[in-house]
């Protein structure tokens, strides 16, 4: 299967080829990252700086697990921007650039956990 944001490869590395504890990481990514992605989306609401750092920061070691380096890259890009105390509405921008890629690495978990 082709995938977009996702890559196999990298998984299977990740896991070291284990099927079962791919499920396993593929599962709990399901469940934990809406949460978290939700957690940075209230920071950026909030402008608060601080709490938008360190959101993005929590969030970018998965996407290198799965392969999702375009995104881990918008995720550091996020978190550089609120360290750097950038504009509200630059960070609201790329917020929203990053939330349709964001949700087709969530689909294409889900195909992937069958």
């Amino acid at each position: 299967m082709n995938y977009q944001i996702i890559n196999w490869d990298t998984i299977s590395e990740s896991m070291m080829g284990n099927e079962e504890m791919i499920k396993q990481f593929v599962q709990m990514y399901l469940v934990q990252s809406p949460v978290d992605f939700e957690a940075l989306e209230q920071a950026v609401f909030n402008k608060d700086m601080i709490a938008i750092k360190d959101k993005a920061h929590h969030i970018k070691p998965t996407m290198q697990y799965v392969g999702a380096i375009s995104l881990q890259q918008d995720f550091q890009l996020l978190e550089n921007m609120a360290k750097e105390g950038k504009d509200i509405r630059e960070i609201e921008g790329l917020l929203e650039r990053i939330k349709p890629k964001f949700e087709l690495l969530l689909e294409e978990l889900r195909m992937l956990a069958g």
